[in-house]
């Protein structure tokens, strides 16, 4: 038994050196490599000073060419209206496909009730906010007559401050 137990031991020390040599190898080679890249001066070649860096056609082009794709129109509210299929071929004329767009977004009665709650349930925590900061903070209002009770240092020095 303890044979069996000094090998176990003796391998396990050897793979965990074998591990700390190879941990060791890979930081150095990645130590290396940082230098090297900071070192090193860069590939690119500064632009001369007199010549623009992009000609005014290039620039031009490649803004109608943007425009040309339909990706700015994420960016609008009705995109999915923007970048749908426009119906009007032949199979369309053929089944008589309409698709009715309404002329404004309306919202329903359900909707606009359940606006009205949230903000009147804005408008309660307001005003209930502005009674508080006007009278000020209470804290004896919610004590019962039963025992003493306490009251921070803090909160007592706010009291006898008029706060």
């Amino acid at each position: 038994l303890k044979r069996v137990l000094g090998s176990i031991r003796r391998t396990a020390r050897s793979q965990a050196r074998a591990m700390a040599r190879s941990l060791m190898a890979k930081c150095l080679a990645l130590a290396a490599a940082a230098v090297a890249l900071f070192a090193l001066p860069s590939a690119f070649v500064p632009a001369r000073q007199g010549a623009p860096a992009v000609s005014p056609a290039v620039a031009a082009g490649v803004a109608a060419g943007s425009m040309a794709l339909p990706a700015w129109a994420y960016v609008m509210p009705d995109a999915q209206i923007l970048l749908a299929r426009v119906p009007g071929g032949k199979r369309t004329k053929e089944l008589g496909l309409v698709v009715p767009i309404p002329e404004e977004d309306g919202l329903t009665d359900g909707q606009i009730a359940a606006l009205f709650v949230v903000a009147l349930v804005g408008l309660i925590a307001a005003v209930d906010l502005a009674k508080t900061l006007y009278f000020g903070i209470n804290p004896t209002k919610f004590k019962t007559a039963k025992g003493k009770g306490s009251i921070t240092p803090f909160m007592k020095r706010l009291i006898e401050n008029g706060y």
